[in-house]
């Protein structure tokens, strides 16, 4: 670090200005003295300050980080998609085992609401986070914790240099194409989730690999947002081509919309129409016919997700960079051979 980096680097006085506090009550809330006497509000000024300013790296206030809460949280896109529903209890059941709560946040599909739970969680003294990104994660928060000694994992979905916890996504749905083209379906549409997901990347790479081996292609790729509704539309645009003789969706909320779309235009399933999913969640068991998919181990996801974190808490190292769990196939009845209904 050069002389001019080391000017800039923000002091104690600094903190103290931008809080609207005194340099005595920042070095309280440093060394936690007289906490008990003091505001949340004030408490939590001065953290906010420290952080905005990157004051976490000086010893003084990386200590405030080290005094462990046994709380971790656990930050979701969709907490009502059964999928992270049930990693979650994954996440509580493994960290309860060795002392730690789990703090559920979700991000509501958004970005932007991520980074706020992301900067609140940096105020709620959590001892790490479990994250299952929205898309991309804002950078700039992951180092903010990062700073703050906050050690991360990812859950299902990757973010480039975090240690991450996913299934064989690619693996399965590769596996899921070579079965429909076993079964003699040749018109197949995809309807995959977002761009900026890996999970749906990795999963509508691994479907056009299985047709490419076995010499065909899908006959359209559309993108959703991975909800019941986006399959509900898009299955509604896409089974226009009365042609086609198979969709899949890139998670099992699409595949049920899919499902129910092919009812309101007249495609009996599996008679007139193949449809698969992936994930296995509960709902593929109880919509009729019994969805076709690829069984994901979410309650292992998140079991892992949460042995990982507690390893990097206790000594910030011992967690796996990857971890990618088996997945396999489930034949229900909204597929079947050609030519055998």
């Amino acid at each position: 670090m050069n002389r001019r980096e080391l000017r800039k680097r923000a002091t104690i006085r600094d903190v103290a200005l931008r809080a609207g506090v005194s340099i005595s009550t920042v070095s309280r809330v440093i060394n936690h003295k007289d906490s008990s006497q003091m505001r949340d509000s004030t408490r939590e000024r001065v953290v906010d300050a420290m952080t905005a300013l990157d004051y976490t790296p000086v010893k003084a206030a990386r200590d405030l980080r080290r005094r462990r809460t046994h709380v971790v949280a656990l930050l979701v896109p969709d907490i009502s998609n059964p999928f992270f529903s049930l990693l979650a209890r994954g996440v509580e059941a493994a960290g309860s085992k060795v002392g730690y709560s789990t703090l559920i946040c979700d991000s509501n599909n958004s970005e932007d609401e991520e980074q706020q739970h992301m900067s609140i969680l940096l105020r709620q003294n959590v001892d790490g986070v479990i994250l299952v990104p929205v898309g991309r994660p804002d950078r700039a928060s992951l180092e903010r914790l990062d700073r703050s000694n906050i050690p991360v994992v990812t859950a299902d979905r990757r973010a480039p240099g975090i240690p991450h916890v996913e299934a064989d996504n690619t693996g399965g749905s590769r596996d899921l194409a070579k079965c429909l083209l076993g079964l003699g379906y040749r018109r197949v549409a995809y309807l995959g989730g977002p761009q900026e997901v890996s999970t749906a990347e990795d999963r509508l790479q691994g479907f056009l690999d299985g047709l490419a081996e076995g010499g065909a292609a899908p006959v359209a790729v559309r993108r959703g947002d991975f909800t019941y509704d986006s399959g509900v539309s898009l299955g509604t645009e896409i089974l226009r081509d009365r042609r086609l003789d198979a969709v899949v969706a890139g998670n099992d909320l699409m595949a049920i919309g899919v499902l129910h779309a092919a009812i309101a235009v007249g495609r009996r399933v599996p008679e007139d129409l193949g449809v698969a999913g992936f994930d296995d969640i509960q709902w593929a068991a109880l919509v009729r016919p019994r969805l076709t998919t690829v069984r994901v181990p979410f309650l292992e996801i998140g079991q892992c997700a949460a042995r990982a974190l507690v390893a990097l808490i206790l000594s910030r190292e011992g967690a796996e960079e990857q971890t990618r769990l088996p997945v396999s196939l489930v034949i229900g009845d909204s597929t079947c051979a050609q030519g055998k209904t």
